[in-house]
């Protein structure tokens, strides 16, 4: 019984690979489980989010205004996240390149220079949160 399931295990992990060269010949020597495989793009792939912004009670996305110094540094903070919030950090880092953004990681939130919560809940709203 092991065998017979590690042979299906080794079959289906070779039909998840991205080269159209080895997308072939896993079809060719598994044509029997294509039809249980999902579909593999041989242009893109997506990685799974190792995090997630989860929304207020009421329904809102939690992006808050903070001001520090009397009023002189606006701070822009991103409270809700569960998983990885690095990962949330260096995603928000391709967009916003030139702003200052850390991580506390206590609280589990990310932190940026500035008042951008407007572009903020626009770009979580894009990417699906």
């Amino acid at each position: 019984m092991f065998a017979a399931s590690r042979q299906l295990v080794a079959r289906t992990i070779r039909t998840f690979s991205t080269s159209a060269a080895s997308l072939d010949a896993a079809a060719s020597t598994t044509a029997t489980f294509t039809a249980a495989a999902p579909a593999v793009s041989a242009t893109k792939t997506t990685l799974p989010r190792t995090y997630f912004v989860e929304r207020t009670k009421s329904g809102q996305l939690p992006v808050y205004s903070e001001f520090k110094n009397a009023g002189s540094r606006p701070l822009t903070i991103i409270r809700k996240i569960q998983g990885n919030a690095t990962a949330l950090k260096t995603d928000l880092l391709v967009t916003y390149p030139n702003t200052e953004i850390r991580v506390n990681g206590r609280s589990n939130q990310v932190i940026l220079k500035g008042l951008v919560m407007d572009d903020v809940r626009q770009w979580l709203t894009v990417k699906g949160f």
